[in-house]
């Protein structure tokens, strides 16, 4: 039955896949069409940009155009009754009383009801709007039924696979809108699975709930970022077309054609969806995730994977729907990004559902949890800290009934041993505890522990009196094809030794990785000096390197190939402290997880003993009890660490330090500064300056 139900359910997920292919492929052809429509028609590219009339103003140009119809309709109908005498003039409609119907010297743009060819339509009207199907309505008359219903989802008999791995046995989903609920397990348990069998329909959701996924970055093309944004709004792309496209119709019959949708209709759920001001609600969502003016007018095809990636995310808040699945949303996020969309979230009035590894961002944006273990879905009231308390309640209470469940058991058990082949009526007692055995036995509830925990250890080389690296009057600059230099920043004086506990944080761009690489010798500053210990020795982890992995390779063959006279034994053993033992350290390194990979990343570092590591987002793919088990291994080394990181639990457990890398601005060279207070002051004085700039904003508004 197994092996049924995980095929049925691979042929479901193919065909929803097929299918959004389909729908993307459509996608991208209308976009294409759009861009291509001729400029005489006047509703081209800035058709979406331009400053729009107000909604009184289209209700005035609507009635106009409605009285120049009804003065038509009379002039016509006199026209009629003379054209029916003669069996000629009844043929005129275009009014200019030539009789051909060809609309002579018509504007572009206006079709003549009597010339209705496809290829007369073609060639003057605007190219067919979206099909309504393509997106989901949150206005007009189809949209209204889902005032009557209830927006709460609760899905029972939950089954999920992953191939012929079960994931999820007979689970049970249930989100109450409006709720912020965070996703948490450990890695590989089907967390993002989950979230793609919801957005896919492979788990059916209501059809009136709106749901959007954020899981894939943005195609890369020649629209701008902000326009990639403004047109994810499907609905309101199709209300425009179909806008364009009604004013481009001079038919007096129009308006009374059944089924139709009217002119009137359109503004009205053009105001409904806020049209007018769409660019403006999309420039600040982009800028709140760090794309400023400039790059909002960049084309998406010139962004890398991590600003794409923000992108998809704007679009997916854009559009505002009822379920907002976010599957690792932080990945990708510097500090400002990260405290922004915190409070971004905070006021969102719909259901969330959050994949992540960042126990701080989960603690700040929901308010239950969900915790998939032992394929089933478990549900506590609070936010992540709140469920790590309850649940520590909840086993000790387990343990504690455990134990007085164990002492009835064995009680039992002694007394069968002693009586069940004595006197008759003592056998029979034996018997009756027997089966009062067998139920305790049935009814034992199982223990909820966790996997074992995974544990992490960083030895280090012997000491080394400080300073092991020393910063000195540095600056450093990229020359672009042999330009001078462009000064990323200057005028840098820091001293890192073996007590070292530094946390690099400042907005993606800044050039935090930079300095790592200054600091390893990856990089040679343009002015200034950076000293190293003779017998310094350094680890450096970063992404890149897990890329440049060999594949094909498995985990133990890779930290041979660091050390070939390290037995295979002693290789296996050494990667099982870091969680990669059994078959998996035997598995090509291609098979591996992101998490898994990362602790051979780990394994690996740790083997070169180094005084000091220098990691570089350590914390992307890794799950929230592997990070605790980081923060404890990078307290317990007794050499320095340096690190890039936005990951909050991390930071506040590891860092005595916090180093700012400011972006330089006008020109002018950025630079790096010791912060003086806790992470969490850092990023309240960050809420602060968003909170002055909306002031800003509100105010400069309202002087207009």
């Amino acid at each position: 039955m197994g092996r049924k139900q995980a095929k049925a359910a691979e042929e479901a997920v193919a065909k929803m896949n097929a299918a959004l292919d389909a729908e993307t492929a459509s996608e991208l052809d209308d976009a294409a069409a759009r861009d291509m429509r001729p400029a005489a028609m006047g509703k081209g590219e800035e058709k979406l940009f331009e400053k729009k009339l107000s909604k009184d103003e289209k209700k005035a140009l609507l009635a106009a155009k409605k009285a120049e119809r009804e003065a038509k309709k009379r002039g016509q109908a006199g026209g009629a009754g003379a054209g029916d005498a003669d069996g000629d003039a009844g043929g005129d409609d275009d009014g200019d009383g030539d009789g051909n119907g060809d609309g002579g010297d018509a504007p572009a743009g206006k079709v003549d009801a009597k010339s209705s060819s496809s290829a007369r339509l073609d060639a003057l009207a605007p190219p067919p709007p979206p099909d309504p199907a393509h997106f989901f309505a949150k206005t007009g008359k189809d949209a209204a039924h889902r005032q009557t219903h209830s927006m709460d989802i609760l899905i029972g008999g939950i089954q999920l696979y992953a191939g012929k791995s079960e994931l999820i046995s007979n689970g049970v989903l249930q989100l109450v809108y409006g709720t912020h609920y965070g996703l948490i397990g450990r890695n590989g348990v089907g967390k993002s699975t989950l979230l793609r069998a919801l957005s896919s329909g492979v788990i059916r959701l209501p059809s009136f709930v709106h749901i959007v996924h954020v899981e894939q970055e943005v195609a890369g093309g020649d629209e701008s970022a902000l326009q990639a944004v403004v047109r994810a709004d499907r609905e309101r792309e199709w209300l425009l077309a179909k806008e364009a496209e009604l004013a481009a119709i001079d038919d007096p019959a129009h308006d009374d054609m059944e089924g139709e949708i009217s002119l009137q209709e359109v503004y009205e759920r053009l105001d409904d969806l806020d049209s007018d001001n769409a660019e403006a609600r999309a420039a600040t969502l982009l800028a709140g995730l760090g794309l400023d003016a400039e790059m909002q007018a960049k084309p998406t095809r010139s962004f890398s994977g991590g600003w794409r990636m923000r992108i998809a995310l704007a679009q997916a808040l854009f559009v505002m729907p009822d379920l907002l699945l976010l599957d690792e949303p932080t990945n990708h996020l510097d500090v400002h990004a990260l405290t922004w969309l915190q409070q971004f979230l905070a006021t969102w009035e719909k259901t969330v559902l959050i994949v992540s590894h960042d126990r701080g961002f989960l603690n700040h944006t929901t308010t239950k949890t969900i915790h998939l273990h032992r394929k089933r879905l478990y549900y506590y009231g609070g936010n992540y800290d709140t469920f790590v308390k309850v649940r520590a309640e909840h086993r000790a209470h387990q343990a504690a009934d455990s134990k007085i469940h164990e002492r009835k058991v064995a009680h039992i058990k002694q007394f069968i041993s002693r009586f069940g082949q004595g006197h008759k009526k003592m056998a029979k007692q034996a018997q009756s505890r027997q089966k009062q055995l067998l139920r305790l036995q049935n009814e034992a509830s199982e223990m909820d522990f966790d996997d074992p925990y995974l544990k992490l250890e960083f030895p280090s080389a012997t000491r080394l009196p400080p300073p092991c690296i020393s910063v000195t009057g540095v600056s450093f600059g990229y020359s672009i094809d042999g330009a001078p230099p462009q000064i990323l920043y200057a005028d840098l004086n820091f001293g890192v030794d073996m007590d070292s506990r530094v946390a690099l944080i400042g907005p993606n761009g800044a050039g935090k990785s930079t300095f790592l690489k200054l600091l390893d010798g990856g990089l040679s500053p343009i002015e200034g000096h950076v000293g190293r210990h003779a017998k310094l020795i350094l680890a450096r982890f970063t992404q890149h390197h897990l890329e440049m992995m060999d594949l094909t390779r498995n985990s133990v063959e890779h930290m041979r190939s660091l050390d070939s006279d390290v037995p295979i034994e002693e290789a296996r053993k050494y990667l099982g402290r870091f969680g990669l033992s059994g078959e998996l350290a035997l598995q090509p390194i291609e098979h591996l997880s992101g998490g898994q990979k990362s602790r051979l990343a780990f394994a690996e570092l740790a083997y070169r003993q180094p005084h000091i590591l220098l990691l570089d987002e350590p914390t992307n793919h890794l799950d929230l009890e592997t990070i605790e088990a980081l923060a404890y291994a990078l307290n317990a080394f007794e050499g320095g660490v340096v690190f890039v990181s936005h990951d909050e639990r991390l930071i506040e457990l590891v860092a005595d330090e916090l180093w700012v890398v400011n972006r330089g601005e006008g020109g002018k060279p950025g630079s790096v500064n010791v912060f003086n207070g806790s992470f969490e002051e850092y990023k309240t004085m960050l809420e602060r300056d968003f909170a002055d700039k909306a002031k800003s904003k509100t105010s400069k508004a309202s002087k207009r």
